[in-house]
């Protein structure tokens, strides 16, 4: 099997990122990219774009534009990329987990998890195929990986919803 050398932007969506490169296409793929970010947030933008930028080593985001970041492109990326830095840790995204419809949001969990499973079982079989798996290949599988677990976690918290919603309180 041969092997596709990514650009840089192919990567970014197809693997876990280190949390600078994360910051930086999180910048880069928002609407007016790292100058809006930083006219909403009152910062100037030379600067942050120098501080996001992959050839500007000696400049670095501080603990606030971080948050400031993540708040406002709400990029999966970077909490891959944090959750990837500690190890054996996940992040479970609630917001579009529930309807009003509780038959719906069951199965919307289920389909949206085997949607997940049949997505890395096709690149794990693509990249294994061959007998070698390279760096880029397994950062991939890897967060093929980390959706596969947020997916089951997202099955759980739908039918715990579910539960709290038709029962009321939790029962122990």
């Amino acid at each position: 099997m041969s092997r596709v050398a990514l650009n840089c932007v192919d990567r970014a969506q197809r693997e876990v990122l280190t949390l600078e490169l994360a910051l930086y296409h999180a910048a880069r793929d928002y609407p007016g990219g790292a100058a809006a970010i930083a006219a909403t947030t009152g910062r100037n933008a030379t600067t942050l774009q120098h501080k996001l930028s992959p050839t500007h080593p000696s400049h670095t985001v501080n603990v606030q534009e971080f948050g400031e970041i993540l708040e406002l492109t709400k990029d999966r990326r970077i909490l891959d990329a944090v959750h990837g830095l500690v190890g054996d840790t996940i992040w479970q995204e609630l917001a579009e987990a529930y309807t009003n419809d509780m038959p719906e949001t069951l199965t919307t969990g289920i389909a949206q998890f085997f949607r997940q499973v049949a997505d890395l079982s096709e690149t794990w079989a693509k990249h294994i195929g061959d007998g070698k798996v390279d760096d880029g290949e397994l950062a991939e599988i890897r967060q093929l990986v980390f959706r596969g677990i947020q997916g089951l976690l997202g099955m759980y918290n739908r039918a715990r919803y579910v539960n709290q919603t038709t029962r009321g309180v939790e029962r122990g």
